[in-house]
C-alpha cells in the first residue's frame, strides 16, 4: 500500500474528475443572446480540512449482493463475472461489486486477482473513477493504492477512513461497509460539479469526524444525509435536510438530496441514489443536533453521514447568469428559465 504525504492541495488536485453531467438541464455551451453562461472553472475549488471536491454525475454504485456465510467470493460466477453487473447506470458500465475487493479487504494484493484486473479492463476509465472515490471515502490520510493497466499507473488517495478493518487487509464489516456506502453516496452529483461540502458524522469507532467553528461558519446551510449498503445491494439512499424548501425559481448544483424535481418520476434527481425523505422525519440526531447518526428506510436501520454547504451552491433564475442548473425556456422557474437562459431554440 503506498503511503502519501500529507497534502491537501495534492489531494484536492487528485479529486478533479472528468466526467460530463448526465440528465436533462444542461444549457447549450454558447449563448446567442448575450447571456453569460455560468464557467465549470467556477466550481473548482480547493477544500479545506473536512470539505472535499466533488464530480461525478454518473457514479455507479451498484453492487452485487453479499455472499452467504462460507461462500467463495473468488470462484462464485455470480459475485465475479463481470458480465452480471448492472450497466444500467447513466449508460456506463461502472458497477464493480465491492465483494470482488472483500476477501482481501481493501489491499494491493486484491489488485492482483483476475477479476478485479478484467473487471478494470472492461471500462478502465471509469473504473478509475470509482476507485478513486471508493478508496477516498475507504483509506485514511497518507495511505493510498497504485495500480499498473495498459501501461498507465493509476494512484488512489485515501481522504477519509471510513473502513479501518477493510484497509487492513480484513473482511469488511457491516458499520464500515454503511459508512463507505454513504460516502459514495454524497460524493454523486447529477452536474458534474466540483463542488465544496462538509462532511460529519461518526467513524466507524464511534469518534467525530474532526470539524472546527470555522469549518461550520463556512458551511452554514444544513444539505442532506447518505445512507445504504451497496454492499448488500440494499441501495444507496439521501435525505434532505435543507432549513427550507427551494422554490420554483431556485436549484442547487448539490440536488442528490432532493427528491425529483423534473417530472420524470423518479425517486431522486440522481438515480441510482434513491431519495427517502426528509432527514428529521427518518434519523436519528447526534447529541448536538449538528448530524445524523442514523437513519432508517424500508425497516432497516444503517449508520449516516451528513453534509453542509454554502449558500453560493444554491442559484436563483433571474440572477443574469445561465448556471448548469437552469434549462432555456420563456419563463422564470429553474427548469424554464427565459431570464438567464434565453428561448431554446
Amino acid at each position: 500500500m503506498t503511503r502519501y504525504a500529507h497534502n491537501y492541495s495534492r489531494i484536492a488536485a487528485a479529486l478533479l474528475a472528468l466526467t460530463a453531467a448526465c440528465g436533462s438541464g444542461r444549457p447549450a455551451p454558447v449563448s446567442k443572446f448575450g447571456i453569460r453562461m455560468q464557467n465549470p472553472a467556477e466550481l473548482d475549488t480547493e477544500n479545506g480540512l473536512i470539505a472535499v471536491g466533488l464530480s461525478d454525475a454518473c457514479l455507479g454504485l451498484d453492487a452485487a449482493s453479499m455472499p452467504p456465510a462460507g461462500t467463495d467470493t473468488l470462484t462464485d460466477p455470480a459475485l465475479t463475472d463481470p458480465t452480471l453487473v448492472d450497466p444500467n447506470a447513466c449508460g456506463l458500465y461502472n458497477g464493480m461489486p465491492p465483494n470482488l475487493l472483500g476477501i482481501n479487504g481493501l489491499h494491493p494484493n486484491s489488485l492482483n486477482d483476475d477479476h478485479f484486473k478484467n473487471w478494470f479492463a472492461a471500462d478502465p476509465q471509469t473504473a478509475n473513477t470509482l476507485m478513486k472515490y471508493l478508496v477516498k471515502c475507504s483509506l485514511p490520510v497518507g495511505l493510498g493504492m497504485d495500480f499498473d493497466y495498459g501501461g498507465i499507473t493509476y494512484s488512489w488517495t485515501g481522504l477519509l477512513g471510513m473502513a479501518p478493518h477493510w484497509a487492513a487487509g480484513e473482511p469488511i464489516p457491516e458499520d464500515e461497509q454503511q459508512l463507505v456506502t454513504a460516502c459514495m453516496g454524497l460524493h454523486a452529483n447529477r452536474y458534474g460539479a466540483h463542488v465544496p461540502i462538509s462532511v460529519l458524522g461518526l467513524f466507524a469507532d464511534g469518534t467525530p469526524i474532526p470539524m472546527s467553528d470555522d469549518e461550520l461558519s463556512s458551511f452554514p446551510v444544513t444539505e442532506g444525509c447518505f445512507f445504504g449498503n451497496m454492499f448488500r445491494k440494499d441501495g444507496v439512499f439521501s435525505g434532505n435536510d435543507r432549513p427550507l424548501a427551494l422554490a420554483d425559481d431556485q436549484s442547487s448544483i448539490r440536488a442528490c438530496a432532493m427528491p425529483d424535481r423534473t417530472g420524470a418520476g423518479g425517486s431522486s434527481m440522481c438515480p441510482p441514489v434513491q431519495y427517502a425523505g426528509n432527514c428529521r422525519d427518518l434519523c436519528q440526531p447526534d447529541p448536538t443536533n449538528l448530524y445524523y447518526l442514523t437513519c432508517t428506510v424500508n425497516g432497516q436501520t444503517y449508520r449516516a453521514l451528513s453534509t453542509r454547504i454554502q449558500p453560493s451552491a444554491e442559484y436563483t433564475c433571474g440572477d443574469g447568469i445561465c448556471q448548469v442548473t437552469e434549462s432555456c425556456g420563456t419563463g422564470s422557474t429553474w427548469n424554464d428559465c427565459g431570464l438567464d437562459c434565453g428561448p431554446c431554440n
